[in-house]
């Protein structure tokens, strides 16, 4: 669904712009190709490490290049695909050393996405594949839901294969014709999105199926080009904590919460985390996911945020060390692996 890539907060306006630019002249290198079949010139995936803008107050992640196409015939997007450079720093024409992206995104919600597919849920993640020229319309399906509103959806066309832990996944998404190299994000693309939760540290790949993609001559995409393009979700990660680490002040009916990038399962905390004085009493307490909304219990939880709940009140002007260690998973069995333990100390009011 086209919304998707507006809630990114992607720079959507780039995209009209350098396509106006491009059609009133033919000759400026950012011009679509019309001749031949559609090439693949980049492949991008929903990267947790290219925090690209704020959404809704939160910080959103932008996307990576897991593969992109060599060679100096092919305009591919220097943000996303700079040229490799010599041992002068100069850069390679054509020269492109992009490795596998190791770090999709494995939970959008956590970074305060909440646009849906049109299947009514929230994609995860996404793999956009970039081409360098305009693509037959016909591969999604363009719904009008009334009052001037359309979307298109790829739903039912299916037009590419995403895989992880060699299981195929269900996935929406869209056409997305505007863009060029030079736009941000390129194209034009096909955008699958995938709503379903696969497990943290997963490896993946996405392929375009055999004669689903043509340009608007009906020439299909190149057999050596419809993939698969790899690429693995990030492992299991702590985002946050509240109490930061070395915070003062802290109320004495605190709760400790764990900011974690996926839905966590409840059942593996309590024996990875230690929570005591700094003189090493230790403190008892009980696991639960914190509150949508603390004002209103009846808005849910959150599945990725861990909320540790004293059984009482602990002492006033009292530093307290809670330990995350090795250990926790999530709710598909990806497992949080840490070279040390990572302590949060904090101190309470007086």
């Amino acid at each position: 669904m086209r919304s998707f890539q507006r809630a990114l907060g992607l720079l959507a306006a780039s995209a009209p712009l350098a396509l106006a630019v491009a059609c009133s002249d033919p000759e400026l290198k950012s011009d679509l190709v019309t001749a031949g079949p559609p090439e693949v010139v980049e492949v991008n995936v929903l990267s947790e490490g290219a925090i690209f803008s704020y959404f809704n107050g939160s910080l959103v992640a932008g996307e990576a290049a897991t593969y992109c196409r060599p060679g100096t015939d092919y305009k591919v997007n220097q943000l996303y695909c700079p040229l490799a450079r010599d041992s002068s720093l100069k850069p390679i024409p054509g020269m492109r050393e992009i490795a596998p992206v190791a770090d999709a995104e494995p939970y959008a919600a956590a970074l305060g996405m909440e646009d849906v597919t049109s299947q009514g849920e929230l994609p995860n993640w996404h793999v956009r594949f970039i081409f360098d020229e305009l693509l037959d319309g016909s591969v999604e399906d363009v719904i009008d839901v009334g009052d001037g509103v359309m979307y298109g959806t790829i739903s039912e066309t299916q037009p590419v294969t995403i895989s992880c832990n060699d299981t195929d996944l269900s996935y929406d998404g869209f056409y997305d014709p505007a863009g060029n190299h030079l736009s941000y994000p390129p194209g034009p693309a096909l955008v699958a999105q995938v709503s379903e939760f696969i497990a943290t540290g997963s490896s993946c790949e996405a392929s375009i199926k055999d004669g689903a993609v043509t340009d608007q001559d009906g020439n299909a995409v190149p057999s050596d080009q419809l993939g698969p393009y790899e690429f693995s979700i990030a492992p299991l990660a702590v985002y946050s904590t509240d109490p930061a680490d070395t915070s003062t002040g802290v109320t004495v009916d605190s709760t400790v919460t764990i900011e974690m990038n996926a839905p966590i399962d409840l059942a593996t905390v309590a024996a990875a985390i230690t929570f005591e004085t700094e003189a090493g009493d230790p403190v008892a307490f009980t696991v639960q996911n914190a509150l949508a909304d603390p004002t209103d219990p009846e808005a849910g939880t959150v599945p990725n945020l861990v909320e540790l709940v004293p059984n009482a009140d602990l002492d006033a002007g009292t530093t307290y060390v809670v330990t995350i260690d090795s250990g926790i998973a999530d709710v598909a069995g990806g497992a949080l692996t840490l070279a040390d333990p990572m302590p949060v100390t904090f101190e309470t009011a007086p």
